[in-house]
Order: structure tokens, then C-alpha cells, then sequence
């Protein structure tokens, strides 16, 4: 009896598979902050994960602004190009990397992007660090919406010492 489990087991009938873990790094702009990715790139290997970098462009087209349709889409277009840079990097690494633009109401965008990209262990947030805690930041609802940790990386000087404590 006991062999018949034992192969049973070892056949891959009840062995799980491997889940792929994913860490976010979200942006909100194309400015991407070069301590937030290579803080990514460290918990990625040790957590052996996949990262994947979002940046969310606002836009509103209900109001009246002085972007235009088109300005934004030159703005996403360059967010692609400075993503995929990245990516790069992070692939050299040896870490899966992949990259994603998203234009419209960054709460929304956010919402839809998790649906379709499934569960995420962390997300690191990659904007400048003292807007992630303001209580007005769209990010601080969405913080019990994503059901992760969201990571604010520190800086720190070229002494070890933190000159951001977020």
C-alpha cells in the first residue's frame, strides 16, 4: 500500500507545480527611479521571481487638458522604450522580466492590470518615494486592493545611511 502511494506521488498526480511568483515594480511616470528596479532585481532572485514593471500614465479624457491625445501617447510610447531598457537588464540579471504601459485613471488601470495578470507577492513601488505614503496618492487605497505587501525601496547615501525612510 505504502508503494502504491509513493509512485502515486511521485507520478505527479498529486504533486502541485511550481507557482511562478511575481513582484511588481509600478511606476507613475516614465521616470523610472534606477534604485526602485535594482532593489526589485535583489528580492526577485532572492524570492525567485518573475518581475514585471507597469507603468500607469494618467489621463482623463473628460477633462479639459492641456496634454492632448496625442502628447500621451508619445509619453507611453517612450515609457515603452525606457521599460524595455530595463527589462534588459533584468533579464541579464538571469530574472524573467516582462513590462507593461497603461494609460487612463491609474486606480482603474491598476484594478484591470492585476485581474488580468493574476496574484503578485509584492508590489515595489517605483515612483518618488514620499507621494506613496500620502493619504490623497491614488496608490494608498489600492494597497488593501492588490492583497500584497507594497514595498517603498530607501535610498541611501554612499555612507549606508538612509536619507529616506518611507
Amino acid at each position: 500500500m505504502a508503494s502504491l502511494l509513493l509512485s502515486f506521488l511521485l507520478n505527479g498526480r498529486c504533486r502541485s507545480q511550481k507557482v511562478t511568483r511575481k513582484i511588481m515594480v509600478l511606476f507613475d511616470s516614465p521616470s523610472v527611479r534606477r534604485e526602485a528596479v535594482q532593489y526589485s532585481i535583489e528580492l526577485a532572485k532572492r524570492m525567485d521571481s518573475t518581475l514585471v514593471l507597469l507603468v500607469l500614465i494618467p489621463f482623463d479624457l473628460s477633462e479639459k487638458s492641456a496634454q492632448g491625445i496625442e502628447s500621451i501617447l508619445q509619453l507611453g510610447s517612450r515609457a515603452k522604450e525606457t521599460l524595455q531598457r530595463y527589462v534588459d537588464i533584468i533579464q541579464n540579471a538571469g530574472i524573467p522580466g516582462e513590462a507593461a504601459v497603461r494609460i487612463g485613471n491609474p486606480r482603474s488601470e491598476l484594478v484591470k492590470f492585476l485581474a488580468e495578470s493574476g496574484r503578485f507577492e509584492t508590489i515595489v513601488w517605483g515612483g518618488k518615494p514620499e507621494i506613496a505614503n500620502k493619504k490623497a496618492h491614488w496608490l494608498s487605497p489600492m494597497k488593501d486592493i492588490a492583497e500584497c505587501a507594497v514595498v517603498v525601496p530607501f535610498i541611501r547615501d554612499k555612507r549606508g545611511g538612509s536619507l529616506k525612510a518611507t
